[in-house]
């Protein structure tokens, strides 16, 4: 392997070079878990963003406008079947966690799922009323 010299001194070539020279096993572990952390909590359009998808993609896959995914990923109130939806256009499956003193559970969506189509069945039948930006997405 090719090393660069700067000042008569190697310069490491790749970043795991680098670490390993400059950082102690401690702190390398420290940013280990630190970057576990980082990856495994993210907002809904940081995630987007790290998948490459724009929301104009992301509305297309959905069928809805461009704007609904936009009031979506600022956070506003939405159903968790809606969250379900956007993840699914992301190619993703989403999951909901209970974390309690004694242990993690994991939380069936399927209730979620009967209550948006529930909710989309009533909508349909009362076509009168102003439609909810995000309701494209619930039903």
């Amino acid at each position: 392997m090719h090393q660069l010299k700067k000042d008569g001194k190697q310069m490491a070539k790749r970043f795991s070079e680098l670490v390993a020279r400059t950082m102690s096993p401690e702190s390398q572990e420290r940013a280990r878990v630190k970057t576990r952390e980082l990856l495994a909590e993210m907002a809904l359009d940081e995630l987007r963003a790290a998948l490459s998808l724009t929301q104009e993609h992301l509305a297309e896959t959905l069928g809805v406008r461009q704007s609904s995914v936009s009031k979506i990923i600022r956070g506003q109130n939405m159903y968790i079947s809606t969250l379900d939806k956007v993840i699914k256009a992301m190619g993703g499956d989403m999951e909901v966690f209970v974390v309690l003193p004694n242990g993690k559970i994991k939380l069936s969506l399927e209730q979620f799922r009967t209550v948006a189509n529930d909710t989309s069945k009533k909508r349909s039948r009362d076509r009168n009323k102003e439609p909810d930006p995000l309701a494209e997405i619930a039903s």
